[in-house]
């Protein structure tokens, strides 16, 4: 049987970050984009290694507080876009892609000279054009994200989640400025 990264996720009750974790490691077998879970399964038991802790469980995570599927997600991203202000301090805008990466299980790094890093489903994501500043980056950053989004909505439109309100709205496009 083959699942969404999502799905397996919630199987095992463990972060998308984790799967991703270990996926990175070896650990999940992979058919395109989808886990096979039978042959994760069937690994996992051959090895007879026990279910690493994990202080990542969906239910230590309570501010996702949404229940929705994918496509819900994406809906709920393109309706709030347009509708908060750009962050204009440096602490906001970091903020706001810590928030926006974490909801899609991508773990972020902060360059110098105003460069963002994004790592997730393992591929590194550099942002360091020299023509942006820390806002011009984070904005091509939330791009990216927001197409992860959209194309995992696409994909697997009907595969629920846990989703927080605050990662929804981080999510979304930032108003135009005047």
């Amino acid at each position: 049987m083959l699942m969404s990264k999502a799905a397996y996720a919630k199987h095992c009750g463990v972060s998308r970050q984790t799967i991703y974790d270990r996926i990175e490691r070896g650990e999940i077998v992979v058919s395109g984009s989808k886990i096979d879970v039978e042959a994760t399964e069937g690994r996992r038991s051959t090895k007879q290694q026990p279910e690493p802790k994990n202080d990542n469980a969906i239910g230590s995570w309570p501010h996702r507080t949404l229940e929705m599927t994918w496509r819900e997600a994406w809906a709920a991203v393109k309706a709030a876009s347009g509708k908060n202000k750009p962050p204009t301090t440096e602490e906001e805008i970091r903020g706001a892609i810590v928030c926006a990466a974490e909801e899609l299980g991508y773990d972020v790094e902060f360059l110098e000279n105003d460069g963002i890093l994004l790592i997730g489903n393992c591929v590194l994501h550099y942002f360091t054009e020299e023509s942006h500043d820390l806002k011009g980056n984070a904005w091509l950053a939330l791009f990216l994200l927001r197409m992860d989004l959209c194309a995992t909505a696409e994909s697997d439109p009907d595969c629920k989640d846990d989703w927080s309100p605050a990662g929804i709205q981080a999510l979304a496009e930032w108003a135009k400025e005047d």
